[in-house]
């Protein structure tokens, strides 16, 4: 893993599942989310335990999914300035992701138009890649949209 990349920490949003720092929501997986200025990337390490499983000590794919569309979210919302809705998503998984090891999580905006391209990939403790995703966002409108802090 990159551990040597100049992160600066990206605050969550209140209430949120898979980021709420601020213990508004009981439930949050509470992972914190960084942003690479080089790279114009977001990163999200975790560790998830076996409370996270679904079958036989595999970490369960649907909260693989939550936190690779995650982190497309903060990439777009970092990049572009603004929040989006996913309207597509893909995932491919690469190889079972374990309780009790470390991962992290990697996404960028690809192209920028009237519909937002992002892409994400799961790394493990070894840098191996563990899942890859793409999505399609695209930006949202009035009151709908969603605020960090």
């Amino acid at each position: 893993m990159q551990d040597n990349l100049m992160l600066t920490p990206l605050p969550g949003s209140s209430g949120c599942f898979v980021c709420d720092n601020r213990g508004v929501n009981d439930r949050t997986l509470g992972l914190k989310i960084y942003w690479n200025n080089e790279d114009k990337t977001v990163h999200i390490p975790f560790t998830p335990d076996s409370g996270w499983c679904g079958f036989s000590q595999v970490v369960h794919g649907g909260l693989i999914a939550a936190v690779l569309d995650e982190a497309m979210a903060w990439a777009v919302h970092e990049k572009l300035g603004d929040w989006a809705f996913t309207v597509d998503f893909h995932l491919r998984y690469k190889k079972a992701v374990e309780p009790e090891k470390e991962y992290r999580a990697v996404a960028g905006v690809v192209e920028a138009d009237r519909k937002i391209t992002t892409e994400a990939r799961l790394y493990d403790w070894e840098g191996k890649l563990a899942a890859v995703a793409d999505a399609v966002f695209l930006p949202g409108k009035g009151a709908a949209r969603q605020q960090a802090g």
